[in-house]
């Protein structure tokens, strides 16, 4: 049986760390370091309620997995979980029937949670978008978390309240991953209406984490987890402690590494696909990050330079795991 949204609420809780798919120089998914990086992670502090993976992600690269290498990465992120920390499979496609072999294939693989997004690329109507999930949560045996892109929000490719009030009606959708700067208005009425029946995880990577949290949020996105776990857990035990002003300041910190991801390194730096700033970064504590797969490109040396020396101001700890 999967599980309930009552379940969700309790499990899929504080970071959400988004799991690169680590490549290895002729690209092909490299399992071993994929098992070291979640690893890491669990040695970090993440567990069941503190914190959960999201293997394969957007971030990750999902879209450049094979069906089998999509399949093998969920598997061998189970394993490694080993019980101890939730695992949601990221699965994406334009074709439905492709939606529903992924999501069945991480299932038969282990986990109990698949994310799906809306089909990319075109435009999506609400009642569109309704149907998708109807027939989603009808062929899937697992609880569904709803990737909401609230960038496509101007061509209607974004849950709307109203959306998200009928898709209440089915069970099997119990997590939205929801919340953005420029859906702020929705986010808190979607929140104020509905934390008791989804768990929401924000989506702004910190951005309105705080703002989500005092309105009923359980978790939120972070590349960073998946390098600096214990900077993240911090943050999340503020949120929890409902120190909220203390949550803003210490996420702060940070912000010279974000900045990245929003291209202030320069004008090269607006190429760079998110995984490959995380894989850096990764790269930087000792982890595998690795390649990028085609068509993103990874970061050149003076990217790097630049991005170890803003991890190193910011005290990041280099330990290669044992």
């Amino acid at each position: 049986m999967p599980p309930s949204s009552e379940r969700a609420i309790q499990e899929l809780r504080g970071p959400a760390a988004l799991v690169m798919a680590p490549f290895d120089d002729d690209l092909r998914l490299d399992l071993d370091a994929l098992t070291s990086n979640i690893q890491f992670l669990l040695d970090g502090g993440l567990e069941t309620g503190k914190g959960f993976i999201i293997s394969p992600c957007g971030s990750g690269e999902y879209l450049t997995l094979s069906p089998s290498e999509h399949r093998d990465m969920v598997a061998a992120s189970v394993e490694a979980a080993a019980g101890r920390i939730p695992v949601v499979a990221g699965a994406a496609s334009l074709n439905l029937d492709e939606v529903i072999a992924l999501s069945r294939g991480a299932v038969d693989a282990g986990a109990e949670y698949v994310m799906i997004s809306p089909p990319c690329y075109y435009p999506i109507s609400q009642e569109g978008m309704f149907e998708w999930y109807r027939i989603l949560t009808e062929s899937i045996d697992a609880g569904i978390m709803i990737y909401d892109q609230s960038w496509r929000q101007d061509i209607g490719s974004s849950l709307g309240v109203d959306l998200i009030a009928r898709l209440a009606e089915y069970p099997g959708i119990v997590s939205l991953k929801y919340g953005a700067p420029n859906i702020i208005e929705p986010m808190v009425e979607a929140l104020d209406r509905f934390a008791d029946r989804y768990a929401f995880i924000d989506n702004s990577l910190g951005y309105t984490s705080t703002l989500a949290y005092m309105h009923g949020a359980t978790g939120f996105i972070s590349g960073p987890a998946t390098w600096w776990p214990e900077f993240e857990l911090e943050f999340f035990r503020l949120l929890e402690a409902g120190d909220f002003a203390g949550a803003d300041r210490w996420h702060a910190k940070i912000g010279p590494y974000m900045w990245l991801h929003q291209s202030e390194g320069g004008p090269g730096w607006r190429e760079l696909q998110d995984s490959a700033i995380i894989k850096a970064a990764l790269d930087f504590v000792g982890l595998h990050g690795g390649p990028t797969r085609p068509p993103f490109r990874g970061v050149n040396d003076e990217e790097r330079l630049v991005i170890n020396a803003v991890l190193d101001d910011l005290g990041v700890r280099q330990a290669v795991p044992a």
